[in-house]
This record gives C-alpha cells, sequence and structure tokens, in this order.
C-alpha cells in the first residue's frame, strides 16, 4: 500500500470513533474488557462512564446480536448462552414526548409505563422471531399463552398464534407512539399495568423448550436522556426483578439523577438492589491500573493489524509510541544551555567539586535558590549533607521543571513533549474513545508526514496528535449540552490558569492541576461542575476517604487530562489550589478577570502580564489543513 491507501485504510479503521457509527464492523473490532464477566450475571448492574468509555460497545456486545456475532454467527454455540441480551437504546427525541402538554406527571407516569411495556414485549418477540428464522424448528406460544400476553397489553383475546401476537404488538406500538402528541385532546389509550405483560412475556418465552434455563437481561443505554419521573418508573422495574429478567444500564457519571421509586420511601442501593461499575474509577485506580492499558491495547492492535503488510513486526504499542526519561527531555530543552544549570556549573568550577548529578538536576538547585531567596552556596552544602532528602525533593519536583525551561516560547511550537503509549493512556483516562483518537491522530500525521510505518512515532507528532485532540473536544463541547458555551469558557479559562501555574507557579507546589470550591457555593457553581463531569469536561475525586460525597466541598475537581496537552500543563493527578465560588464564575462570565483574580491571588504574574484565556485557534497549535 501507498501512504494514500494508508491513510483510506487508517480513517476507516479509528475513522469511526462511535459505536453507534460502526454497524455490524463493531463485534468485528469487539475487544472483551476485563469487566465483562461481572456483567454476565443476573445481579441487576449499573454501568457507569462517561461519553467513549465504552458503555455502548460493552452492552451491544451483551445483546443477542453481539453474542451472535462474537460466536462466529454459530448458533449452537449461541443457545450456549445462558443469558438473551436485549438492548434498547433510550432515544431523546421519544422519551421527551412524554412530558407537558398541560398534562402532569402523575398522569404521565401511567402513559410512559404503558409504552415501557410495549416496547419490551415487542422487543421480546422480535427476538423470537430471529431466533425462528435461524432455526424453524423451534416451539412456539401456546394460544393460551398469546391471549394472556395480549390480555396484559389490552389486546384482542382472539389472537392465538405468536405471528398474530407479535403483528399485534407492533401495530399497537405504532399506534400509541403516532396518539402521544394528540394525547392533550382528551384521547387517553388504554393503559396496562407496569411490568405486568414483561414479566408474563418473558416467562412464557422461557418456558419454551429452546429457551428454557436462560434469562432475559434487558440491556439500556443512555439512562440519563431519560426524564426523572422516567427514571423512577425503570426504578422501580429494576427494584423489583422476577427472576424472568434483569436490567443491565449504561449512564453517564451524573446522568443518574433520581434513584427513588414510584414508592418515595423505597431508594436504590448499591449492592444491595443493583452493583455499580465505575468504568474510570475501577478501570484506572492503583489496583487495577493495568486492566485499562491492556483493553486499550487490544481494542488498538485489533484495528492497527489491518495497516501492516506481511513480515512487517508489530507487536505492542509501546513499541510504536515510544517515550523518553524526565532527564532526556530536559537535555532535549537545552536545560545544560540555561542560566540555571550554567550557575550551578560555574559554581563547582569554582570551588572545584563535582556533585556527580544530571543537568535537570543542577537546573532545579539553582531554581530553589531563586524560589526561596536563599544562597547557592548553602543550598549546595546542604545538599552534599542532606543528599537523601533533596532526592526525594528533586523527584517531586523534576517532571514540572520541563515546563520552565524555554519560558516564552511562542503557543505554536511545543513546549513540553506528551508523548509515549502510557501517557496517551494516562491523557485518556478510562476513556477509549479518546484514547483511539490519540492513536489516530499520531498514526495519521506520521503517515502523512513521509514517516515509515515501521519505526517508532517521533515524539513531536506525538504531541502535535495530543494537542490536536485536546483541541477537538474543546471545541466540541459547546455543541454537547444547553450548558456547552459555559463549559467552553470554563475549560479556555481554568487551563489558562493551570498552563500559567506549569509556566510560571515558581514559589508554589508543582503540578498544580486540580482545584476544589472553598467557601459558600451556589446553586449555579454545583450546575456547572455537575454538567462539567457528566460531558467529561472535568473529572472529578473524593477530597478525603471519609467524605459523604453528598456536597460539591466533598470533592476535587480538574480539568480532563485529554485538554493538558493543548493548554500545557501536567496530565498527572498531583496538587490542588483553592477557587472561590465568586472566581470560578468569573472564569466563565469574565474569562480575563477570572484568570487574572487566581492568579493574581496566589502572587504568579503581575498584573500587566496577566494575557486573556487561551482561546480556540487550531492554527496556534501547528499549521494544519486537516
Amino acid at each position: 500500500m501507498d501512504t494514500k491507501d494508508k491513510l483510506v485504510l487508517l480513517d476507516e479503521l479509528f475513522g469511526n470513533y462511535r459505536a453507534e457509527w460502526l454497524h455490524e464492523d463493531i463485534f468485528k473490532f469487539f475487544a472483551t474488557p476485563s469487566y465483562l464477566n461481572e456483567l454476565t450475571d443476573r445481579r441487576p448492574c449499573v454501568l457507569i462512564g462517561g461519553r467513549g468509555t465504552g458503555k455502548t460497545t460493552v452492552l451491544k456486545g451483551l445483546s443477542y446480536q453481539g453474542q451472535y456475532a462474537l460466536n462466529n454467527q454459530s448458533l449452537a454455540e449461541f443457545d450456549k448462552v445462558p443469558y438473551i441480551g436485549i438492548y434498547c437504546r433510550t432515544n431523546t427525541n421519544h422519551v421527551t414526548v412524554f412530558s407537558g402538554k398541560n398534562i402532569s406527571i402523575e398522569k404521565w407516569i401511567p402513559i410512559f409505563s404503558h409504552y415501557i411495556n410495549l416496547i419490551f414485549t415487542y422487543e421480546v418477540l422480535y427476538f423470537i422471531n430471529w431466533h425462528k428464522s435461524l432455526s424453524p424448528e423451534d416451539e412456539q406460544f401456546s394460544p393460551n399463552a398469546c391471549k394472556l400476553i395480549a390480555s396484559t397489553l389490552l389486546l384482542s383475546e382472539t389472537i392465538c398464534s405468536s405471528d398474530e401476537l407479535f403483528n399485534e404488538i407492533e401495530t399497537a406500538l405504532y399506534i400509541f407512539q403516532s396518539s402521544i402528541n394528540n394525547i392533550a385532546d382528551g384521547n387517553m389509550p388504554n393503559l396496562s399495568m407496569s411490568g405486568v405483560p414483561i414479566k408474563l412475556v418473558t416467562e412464557e418465552s422461557l418456558k419454551l423448550k429452546q429457551f428454557r434455563n436462560k434469562s432475559f437481561y434487558f440491556l439500556i443505554d443512555e439512562y440519563e436522556n431519560l426524564l426523572d419521573y422516567q427514571q423512577i418508573i425503570v426504578n422501580s422495574l429494576l427494584k423489583h426483578v422476577p427472576e424472568s429478567y434483569t436490567f443491565k444500564i449504561g449512564v453517564r457519571e451524573n446522568g443518574w439523577r433520581v434513584k427513588t421509586t414510584l414508592n418515595d420511601d423505597e431508594v436504590l442501593n448499591d449492592p444491595a438492589d443493583y452493583v455499580l461499575f465505575d468504568i474510570v474509577r475501577d478501570f484506572t485506580d492503583k489496583e487495577n491500573g493495568t486492566l485499562f492499558d491492556k483493553f486499550a491495547q487490544d481494542v488498538c492492535i485489533l484495528r492497527l493489524k489491518n495497516l501492516y503488510e506481511d513480515g512487517m513486526p508489530f507487536a505492542c504499542m509501546d513499541e510504536v509510541l515510544t517515550s523518553i526519561s524526565i532527564e532526556e527531555e530536559g537535555q532535549k530543552w537545552g536545560v545544560e544551555e540555561h542560566e540555571y544549570c550554567k550557575k550551578v556549573v560555574e559554581f563547582e568550577q569554582e570551588k572545584g567539586i563535582d556533585l556527580n548529578i544530571h543537568p535537570l538536576y543542577k537546573f532545579f538547585l539553582y531554581f530553589w535558590t531563586i524560589c526561596h531567596n536563599e544562597n547557592l552556596e548553602a543550598i549546595v552544602k546542604d545538599f552534599e549533607l542532606n543528599r537523601k532528602n533533596w532526592n526525594v525533593r528533586y523527584e517531586n519536583y523534576r517532571y514540572s521543571l520541563l515546563f520552565k525551561i524555554k519560558r516564552g516560547r511562542g503557543s505554536g511550537e511545543i513546549s513540553k513533549y506528551y508523548a509515549g503509549w502510557n501517557t496517551f493512556v494516562k491523557l485518556s483516562n478510562g476513556n477509549i474513545r479518546y484514547l483511539m483518537e490519540l492513536v489516530y491522530k499520531a498514526y495519521f500525521y506520521h503517515l502523512r508526514s513521509g514517516g515509515d510505518i515501521s519505526k517508532p512515532i517521533p515524539l513531536d507528532v506525538q504531541t502535535k496528535a495530543a494537542k490536536h485532540v485536546g483541541w477537538k473536544n474543546l471545541t466540541e463541547l459547546d455543541g454537547t449540552t444547553k450548558k456547552g458555551v459555559q463549559l467552553t469558557r470554563m475549560v479556555q479559562s481554568l487551563g489558562t490558569v493551570f498552563g500559567q501555574l506549569a509556566k510560571d507557579g515558581d514559589n508554589l507546589a508543582p503540578e498544580i492541576v486540580q482545584f476544589e470550591i472553598e467557601g459558600k457555593v451556589s446553586e449555579r457553581t454545583v450546575e456547572l461542575l455537575s454538567a462539567g463531569v457528566m460531558y467529561l469536561a472535568l473529572v472529578r475525586m473524593p477530597a478525603n476517604k471519609l467524605s459523604s460525597k453528598s456536597d460539591v466541598r466533598d470533592y476535587m475537581y480538574s480539568l480532563h487530562p485529554i485538554f493538558a496537552p493543548y493548554f500545557g500543563y501536567s496530565f498527572r493527578k498531583k496538587r490542588k489550589i483553592p477557587i472561590s465560588d465568586e472566581e470560578f464564575l468569573k472564569c466563565i462570565d469574565n474569562q480575563a478577570e477570572g484568570v487574572s483574580a487566581i492568579l493574581r491571588r496566589k502572587n504568579i504574574v503581575p498584573a500587566e502580564r496577566i494575557a486573556e484565556p487561551k482561546q480556540l485557534d487550531f492554527f496556534d497549535i501547528f499549521d494544519d489543513n486537516d
């Protein structure tokens, strides 16, 4: 293949990040996450994760279509699977119709409950027909079972065959959907009792010989799209699941807004009522940190192996996305030529000593004298007497020093490498879509610049890819939610603050990349923080282990690591600064004033040097016409 063909193939392999765009290819590129087994038992499960963390892919993998594809389209193998997954995506256009129209929530509850009954019953019958198309000898519902199921939905009791039942329910579903907009005129339909048809159709289905000893899993995706009262209805079904079916729910963080049932005194609790799996938390914590790494490698290699011709070696991602040590990077940026390093070298020559340390370490010693207004001779003496303590101190600071070696470079230049497979994994923070974007763009720029695909991708190319992905996801925030404009401004302002701290925060602790809201917190701030977490502008973490996790002040926040390369600061979870409610809101309503207020309070930059927050200018990253 020539370069053009490889770029076309690369786009086919990686261009469709969303599971919804892949269609049948979703199973061709399916990589099994480590937590899949936890989802396959009968317990109700709630899968929490942001956009791009793989919820849709996993739920579709559990569906009967997914299991059939993953079992090489062998019905015999498929029939060994102990569950039947019914995938249902929550369509905003559909569920929002069930609101307003001068009808109270109390009246909408039975109406939407009937709609759920119709949807789930229809999907179960559709599965039965699908299975029969592959196995014509399948046992069918008895006439009595057909009448019972029809009667629970208030349909004709003359129905006596499976085909009649399916056709009648399909017709009833579409008629019901069409009638909703006219319901305010008094055209109230006959309504079924919540959950009764679902229980009956699943029980009768499992009596059929081909489905005995199985269970139905209703796989509800994008649960956050349900209105509050609609979540309460499904919560009630989840709370009281029978033996014939259970639920597996995919939802964004903060998207499960209501955890009560139709009985206000009932609250769903983990693990009594369901098993909670937080993809990012459980995939990236210290104990399971390698799980996402392995899963991400599997996802990428499944695609990339199609790009390499026969005979080309390709073993693992860290052989392609290489990195360098902190000290090596310091040398790349010319630390030996920096005045700080030269001052220490001159001192060594003057005193006739050899500290036997790396140039970056020498840079650090003089940096320390400047920050603490101390004498270099005193610092060196203390270093020689307490080298072990200084090594610990240097270890804490050395990464942050890379942002300070060449200050004042143009915004279009690279000021710090963001390269290496491990770095890309950390930047994605458990988000497989972000990880795929990073890998895709790195290969794209490498190939387009004439790079040899059999060679590692250069550090600067990887960094340009990381900056691009950060920029791209920042620009997309605007259209994700009605608060998108405010979230974009928030990221711009806080990104500018953290970038400035990285470059000029000499007298502060290194790698300040987190913040917490101190003092009184306004309702607007709470809403914006919640939206920021839901739409991946922010990452939140408990402020302390004893936190009740019930209040904004119980959390620390950081911008999502994917934005770090664009603004030029550390992606690592390190230290925090307090921000007042007023400062936070100023970062959105008056960006320059908000950024200035935070930096001035920290005595980082004189007022006249504080720039406007970094704006969304793609050409600030690098010259690119993509």
